[in-house]
């Protein structure tokens, strides 16, 4: 075969492909009927078309529909530019579908909620990671309008798209606080930062509901070009949510540091304590003392606990949505365990004292460096990590700062207190021997000659 004829052929073959890909069969008669609509677009996405081929069976999907070649022109401008949509996103698709259907209100809300998508996609701060999301939980099944992942932080979090004018939030309240309580609670499940926002204002009392449930209330949010006063843009709303997504991550990375940077202290002083112990018990001249063992090692994995929690929800951001999530249900629930290993120490140290197997002495010093600690630990972490966070605005640094300045407080602190504690124990005992001595002269009748323990 000729040279020239190969590449006629293979310009033939590529253009076909092409047009393959760009040119979704037409929806013809289907027109207003959403039923076929959706049949139609199903077997299109079955021959697994190519994206410019998908954004055009969006565009057919809207013409369709009640907006039509007019409401693509100027609500989507054609998908093109700034308005430009990725359909393999999970959830867009179906939910441009909605937009041929012949219920007003429904194409009317899903519009808005494709606007939403679409600024978040095409907007640097976020990306948009899914739409329409069903969620199965134990106190019910819901949806998520839009799931979106902040690009500072790491984040991932959950917006909820309304239309609900104030009568109707009065009417509905009990529904809507009830969908917010679901949102509080997927918030503790899954640690992402859930966002309400309506196009018309919010009733005081669902504000503060929602203030006390965690969520972020936008209100008055518009989506076209020219908007009537007291209308903010939903760009203006994005800076507020990439503000707290951005306070929820510095949060956890000082939270996280602190944990970690007290950790490490408290499981430096336990592990020689904990491995003596453990000796101890191999030595036959010696009892067991198995309470011994147990304070130390109780500690030991109280502090354990604490760096691999602190770790979990410092380093969370890092990951991918699901391990994230884990992430941070495994670290609140090891901060808990972490705290009552600790409990157990201290309860296992008292009882040791009352069986007179440690010395008072020895039970405030245990009390006091374990207070030591604790307050130069959190106080130094929380110091470090806050002013790492103002000064950087990066979450990971206010986690390394969080550390730093955790071991740098636990470190003055705990030196600081021993010098405390040695110079109160010794007064302690000054006084003591002056007592004891002055009993016994008074006892037998001689005159004190010992030296006031005052001076």
């Amino acid at each position: 075969m000729k040279p020239s004829l190969v590449l006629l052929v293979g310009m033939l073959l590529a253009h076909g492909h092409a047009a393959a890909q760009v040119a979704p069969p037409a929806i013809g008669d289907r027109v207003g009927d959403y039923a076929s609509i959706r049949t139609w677009h199903e077997q299109y996405l079955a021959t697994s078309p190519g994206q410019r081929g998908r954004v055009e069976a969006l565009r057919q999907i809207v013409r369709s529909g009640s907006l039509g070649e007019r409401g693509l022109q100027r609500i989507f401008q054609n998908f093109e530019g700034r308005m430009a949509i990725d359909p393999s996103i999970p959830g867009v698709e179906k939910t441009a579908r909605l937009l041929a259907s012949s219920n007003r209100a429904q194409v009317k809300g899903h519009t808005r909620e494709l606007l939403y998508a679409i600024g978040i996609h095409d907007d640097g701060r976020n990306s948009l990671i899914e739409m329409s999301r069903k969620l199965d939980r134990p106190w019910g099944k819901t949806d998520a309008d839009i799931v979106l992942r902040n690009h500072r932080t790491g984040l991932y979090g959950r917006i909820e798209v309304k239309n609900y004018s104030l009568r109707s939030q009065i009417t509905n309240e009990a529904k809507l606080t009830a969908q917010m309580g679901k949102m509080a609670r997927e918030a503790r499940l899954t640690g992402q930062p859930q966002f309400w926002i309506n196009r018309h204002g919010i009733t005081p009392q669902l504000r503060r509901y929602a203030a006390r449930s965690g969520i972020l209330t936008l209100d008055k949010v518009g989506t076209g070009q020219r908007l009537p006063a007291g209308t903010q843009s939903f760009d203006q709303a994005l800076a507020k949510m990439d503000a707290r997504f951005m306070r929820v991550a510095q949060r956890r990375a000082i939270f996280g540091g602190t944990m970690i940077g007290f950790g490490v202290v408290l499981l430096t002083e336990s592990l020689p304590e904990t491995w003596a112990a453990v000796q101890g018990l191999s030595d036959p001249n010696q009892p067991a003392d198995w309470s011994r063992l147990g304070s130390a090692g109780s500690y030991s994995v109280a502090g354990a606990g604490m760096i691999v929690s602190g770790s979990a929800l410092s380093f969370a951001p890092r990951f991918a949505e699901a391990t994230q999530g884990r992430l941070y249900a495994f670290g609140k629930l090891g901060g808990a365990f972490s705290v009552a290993a600790l409990g157990a120490g201290v309860a296992i140290d008292i009882s040791r004292y009352r069986n007179g197997a440690i010395s008072a002495e020895e039970l405030w010093r245990r009390a006091a460096n374990a207070s030591s600690v604790a307050a130069g630990g959190t106080t130094g972490a929380w110091l470090g990590g806050s002013i790492t966070a103002v000064a950087t605005a990066n979450p990971a640094l206010a986690a390394a700062g969080g550390i730093a300045g955790g071991l740098l407080g636990t470190s003055i602190m705990t030196y600081a207190g021993g010098v405390i504690l040695d110079q109160k124990m010794e007064a302690a005992r000054q006084r003591h021997d002056q007592a004891f001595g002055e009993s016994v002269y008074r006892r037998y009748g001689l005159a004190s000659t010992l030296p006031d323990a005052s001076t």
